[in-house]
């Protein structure tokens, strides 16, 4: 796989995964997030672009696809449970948390990124040997 395939799993990964990780509880979770207008979706989006393009951005320090399963698995993982357990009909200020989830995953998505450098550079050495 070439890095610029892993990016585009990541962008697609990471724009379908507020959905997806809705759906195991119903499709009246999953409408908490679809039933809105053209501005709510953009704004969600928008949001969402935050953290995976945080990781997006990392993909563009390594030379390797393999050091993005780092920051993608806890990054994506922390998403993945945040946009999964969030009740928005529990309590009206709920919805602040689809503001603030994607800035507390930029945590992991950054512990992820410093683990995937150091895999990167460690494929890097195994490589020069070989040349």
């Amino acid at each position: 796989m070439t890095m610029r395939k892993a990016r585009l799993i990541v962008a697609v990964v990471g724009i379908l995964l507020p959905y997806l990780a809705r759906m195991p509880r119903g499709i009246e979770w999953l409408k908490q997030y679809t039933d809105t207008d053209f501005g709510g979706w953009l704004f969600f989006a928008a949001l969402n672009a935050v953290a995976w393009g945080c990781i997006l951005a990392l993909s563009f320090k390594y030379e390797r696809p393999a050091s993005l399963l780092a920051p993608c698995i806890l990054g994506f993982g922390y998403l993945a449970w945040a946009y999964g357990t969030l009740d928005l009909s529990a309590n009206p200020n709920a919805a602040i948390a689809l503001v603030i989830i994607p800035f507390y995953a930029l945590v992991p998505i950054a512990v992820g990124g410093i683990l995937g450098y150091i895999v990167d550079r460690m494929l890097r050495r195994k490589k020069l040997p070989n040349q």
